[in-house]
């Protein structure tokens, strides 16, 4: 197989124990750091999306008790998912991102 397989995982039994949701589909940010607003703080649940067919989507935010941190550069059509069980201590605080061009798209579903 000259050391290329394909991966397949399901993900089952996945929880959360958020109460409160934010979601987007659609939405759209330029080449300025944009904060996104939470449902609650700490959010425990993040799913981020680049949407844009071109343009890189970049994400920061900050850790419960942390400092804010570059997360991850979405390319087109990449997406980022985290979470913590434990919410008291886990989590984020604040979230930004900002697109490699004007009104690069992207979802997003926040939970906490």
């Amino acid at each position: 197989m000259a050391g290329t397989i394909a991966l397949s995982k399901v993900l089952t039994a996945l929880t959360t124990p958020a109460t409160v949701f934010a979601e987007a589909s659609g939405a759209t940010v330029g080449t300025s750091p944009t904060a996104i607003t939470l449902p609650v703080s700490p959010t425990t649940f993040v799913y981020i999306k680049n949407t844009h067919a071109t343009q890189t989507l970049s994400v920061t935010w900050t850790p419960n008790g942390g400092a804010s941190n570059p997360a991850v550069v979405l390319q087109p059509g990449s997406f980022i998912s985290f979470g913590e069980a434990v919410q008291a201590t886990s989590g984020i605080t604040a979230l930004q991102v900002t697109g490699s061009g004007a009104s690069t798209s992207y979802e997003f579903v926040l939970a906490g």
